[in-house]
């Protein structure tokens, strides 16, 4: 069970998300679990049937229930339910009553830091132990790196962003207001970009003068690189959340409020529009647009454009209403295959030279 920092009672609860309460006010709410884990004085939340038929075995002394889902055998006597229009949300209400646990580091310079006397460094600031920071690179008010961080020569940081520790910043980047960047991901790094050698033999480096531009609101999960343009600026754009181990590409530009989940990986100069969702371990080709509001199924293989606001899956990915009966006689492969054979030999070609 995940502790609220104070014990409060469901009618609390009830008044703090602006739910409907179905049951007793006085119940005390110590925590909250999943439902299958809840025990006594912990709450749990209900989104959809599925979870609504495993109330009846669980523990919990109150549940968070999505409007317009049905709770079987809950007895109001006992147990409460909050009707919420989105358990979800309301979900995060109560999550952020929990005591925090990292606490605020002060402002300040460890002094285990390297800090260049040309960087300009906000005084409420936090640079932590261990910390690299280059020359001409502009760290604004209220901004963290926790420890371990490495900032490049000519890099901005906005105000209230956090550089979790390990997280590595080349040259000429600008990082947003109020972004999250997780542990040992790596922003600014060479993009991949190589052209056979005119006698045939190896490669040569194709030089990356360009930049990164992480918008406000970004936040970047642990290990994931987003690599530095060969001209321009690599761009993500404001409120965009990309998940662990993610790859973005030299010279792409990822639009506002997108979701990319982990273990994706976008190659060079790829578009992508507002509010798009990637699912994981998607793969998409260099130079495509992804329309506006699209949506691409988790293991994916992108190979052509995705219109705005369509949804597509499969490996090469195509629409997904066009794909999903397309996987469906896929599954009967082998029976389909059983049943030819059978028609072959019960109905056996005619020989020509018997005609």
């Amino acid at each position: 069970m995940t502790p609220l920092a104070t014990a409060r009672t469901t009618g609390e609860i009830a008044d703090h998300v602006g739910a409907e309460l179905l049951g007793p006010a006085e119940l005390l709410i110590h925590g909250f679990d999943r439902i299958e884990q809840a025990a006594p004085g912990s709450m749990t939340f209900i989104r959809s049937a599925r979870f609504a038929d495993r109330w009846k075995e669980s523990s919990a002394s109150a549940a968070l229930v999505s409007r317009g889902v049905q709770i079987e055998d809950h007895d109001p006597a006992k147990r409460a339910l909050l009707v919420v229009d989105d358990a979800d949300l309301a979900l995060v209400k109560v999550m952020n009553l929990v005591e925090p646990t990292d606490h605020a580091p002060q402002p300040g310079i460890d002094p285990r830091a390297c800090v260049h006397p040309d960087a300009d460094i906000s005084e409420s600031a936090h640079i932590g132990p261990n910390c690299t920071v280059e020359a001409n690179v502009c760290i604004g008010a209220g901004a963290k790196l926790i420890a371990n961080v490495f900032v490049g020569r000519g890099t901005s940081i906005g105000q209230n962003t956090t550089l979790m520790p390990g997280v590595i910043i080349m040259h000429a980047c600008s990082i947003g207001d109020r972004c999250t960047i997780h542990a040992t991901s790596v922003i600014g790094a060479d993009g991949f970009g190589y052209t056979p050698s005119p006698d045939g033999v190896g490669l040569i480096k194709i030089p990356h003068h360009g930049g990164v531009q992480i918008h406000d609101d970004v936040e970047i999960g642990a290990c994931t690189a987003v690599d530095r343009a060969k001209m321009g600026d690599t761009i993500v754009g404001q409120g965009t959340k990309i998940d662990n181990h993610v790859q973005i590409g030299h010279g792409c530009r990822i639009g506002r409020y997108c979701v990319i989940c982990g273990s994706t990986g976008i190659a060079g100069s790829v578009t992508i529009g507002d509010g798009v969702q990637v699912g994981g371990g998607v793969g998409i080709a260099d130079n495509l647009t992804i329309g506006a509001g699209a949506r691409l199924a988790g293991n994916s293989g992108v190979i052509n454009d995705v219109p705005a606001g369509e949804t597509w899956l499969g490996v090469p990915a195509g629409l997904a209403r066009e794909q999903m009966p397309n996987y469906a006689a896929f599954r009967r492969l082998g029976e389909i295959a059983r049943d030819v054979k059978k028609l072959k030999q019960a109905d056996p070609p005619s020989d020509p030279d018997q005609s």
